[in-house]
């Protein structure tokens, strides 16, 4: 595996690495600083306590043998002979003085501690290493009496200060490093299902977008990142699905027109002679045809601007019922050849939010469609009703209904349940495409029951208005159906 400083992995790492060495430093130097400190306090406070036993009780009670004191206080407290007590009355005179230190050693500490200190000082002696010192005077009816000094190797302070040393430099780094290892697998594991993203998305084609990640069950970010991976190739493969079905039918049903004006031409232009007749006969046919290609091409424009979010809606309280009225009288126009009736259920009351144009468009679509499918001397219901705070408009007929299996696909565009049926008719299967934009642009939603032979039901349901303000407004801005 390369390493480049561009990697996430190591980046991660040297940062890791880096803010952990950093921390162990301050940590390890602050807590070293800290242990010396008290390993010397809590020194001086024995040498104090020595001190103040030593030389300014014992010399007083001359009947204690100051000797075997001093011996028995240097096996309790583990010194042996490196308990070092001279005491000397106020003429300089030798009371007692250590006999079990070296002759060089005791001359070094009898003039290593500068004459009037009270305070502890250290006192390096060559061979000896370093000894903490303390000189005390006692007085006595306010004359001197007795000087004593005591002294200590600094041995142990120094040996535990060498072993947290040894911890601190050696053993910590190790730490360090082990703890960088294990941070290494652990970014490995945790940063696989970024390779297999990468890895999928380099084999994505537009031509197969099938492939999905592998969804670990870790409840992380991981998780989540590949569950949105995998989401966005499902819409990816939908998108890339229904723009092949869109290129298809668009290219199929343009064909269609245009083989049908140059088969109606090149046959004109072989006509001898060409009658008058003929001549209407064709334009007439490539008139119609170029009207249909001339509404698909409209239809296809306005469903790619309504994509782009480039259609504004002039939004106003609108009153359902008289919308539905006007658009009733239109359906019933169309519908005179079928003898089709129609009939109108309205709740007076419903008043939405929306563009009069285009919630007219929808209601047109819907009945247009009914009135194509649904045989001669049958029955269209429109209307619409209030549904938990909604308004839900239907659009019902006993027409020839639908299959189950074409439901999910019915509001698909170029989407047909007869092909040959809806060409004849001049239809494209995108009037229902249309019908759902507008009804989603509304903040709406349609839907559609069905049932072979028996006829089918468009639902729509848009937010209404409550309040009698919107209702007065729609009253005042929408004049009455004829």
């Amino acid at each position: 595996m390369s390493l480049h400083w561009n990697s996430i992995r190591v980046r991660l790492i040297a940062w890791y690495v880096m803010s952990l060495g950093l921390v162990h430093l301050i940590v390890g130097a602050t807590l070293y600083q800290m242990i010396a400190s008290r390993l010397h306090h809590e020194f001086d406070r024995r040498l104090e306590t020595y001190t103040a036993c030593l030389v300014e009780v014992l010399p007083q009670h001359r009947q204690l043998d100051l000797a075997e004191v001093v011996k028995e206080m240097s096996e309790v407290a583990a010194l042996g002979s490196n308990l070092f007590v001279r005491v000397t009355d106020a003429q300089g005179r030798l009371i007692y003085e250590s006999p079990a230190t070296a002759s060089p050693m005791a001359a070094r500490l009898r003039v290593g501690v500068p004459g009037g200190s009270s305070q502890p000082s250290t006192l390096h002696v060559p061979g000896a290493g370093p000894w903490r010192m303390l000189r005390r005077e006692v007085l006595q009816d306010g004359r001197l009496a007795y000087v004593g000094l005591v002294a200590i190797p600094l041995q142990g302070v120094h040996q535990a200060l060498d072993h947290l040393r040894f911890i601190l430099i050696v053993v910590v780094p190790c730490v360090l490093l082990l703890a960088s290892f294990g941070a290494w697998l652990v970014l490995n594991r945790a940063l696989t299902p970024l390779k297999e993203v990468i890895q999928t998305a380099q084999a994505i084609q537009a031509n197969d977008c099938s492939q999905r990640l592998r969804v670990p069950t870790t409840g992380d970010e991981v998780q989540a990142l590949a569950e949105t991976f995998n989401a966005m190739l499902e819409r990816l493969h939908r998108s890339f699905a229904q723009m092949r079905r869109f290129i298809s039918d668009a290219s199929h049903e343009l064909r269609t027109p245009l083989a049908v004006l140059k088969g109606e031409v090149e046959l004109e232009l072989k006509s001898h002679p060409a009658s008058e007749d003929r001549c209407q006969e064709t334009l007439a046919t490539c008139a119609h045809e170029i009207s249909r290609m001339s509404r698909l091409v409209e239809t296809l424009l306005f469903l790619s601007h309504a994509e782009a979010e480039k259609i504004a809606l002039e939004l106003k309280p609108i009153r359902l019922d008289r919308v539905i009225g006007a658009m009733a009288e239109e359906a019933r126009i169309l519908a005179e050849a079928k003898r089709l009736q129609i009939d109108v259920v309205n709740d007076s009351r419903l008043v939405v939010r929306a563009d009069e144009m285009r919630l007219k468009q929808l209601l047109l679509n819907l009945l247009d469609n009914a009135i194509k499918y649904t045989p001669a001397g049958g029955r269209i219901i429109v209307g619409c009703r209030a549904d938990h705070g909604q308004a839900a408009l239907t659009v019902t007929d006993t027409g020839i209904g639908i299959a189950a299996r074409h439901l999910p696909r019915i509001f698909d565009r170029f989407y047909r349940v007869d092909s040959a049926r809806s060409r004849a008719d001049g239809s494209y299967g995108l009037g229902l495409s249309i019908c759902q934009w507008i009804a989603e642009a509304h903040g709406g939603s349609i839907e559609v029951d069905s049932l072979p032979g028996q006829g089918s039901t468009f639902r729509v349901r848009l937010p209404a208005l409550k309040d009698d303000a919107a209702l007065i407004e729609a009253n005042e801005s929408q004049p009455l159906a004829a």
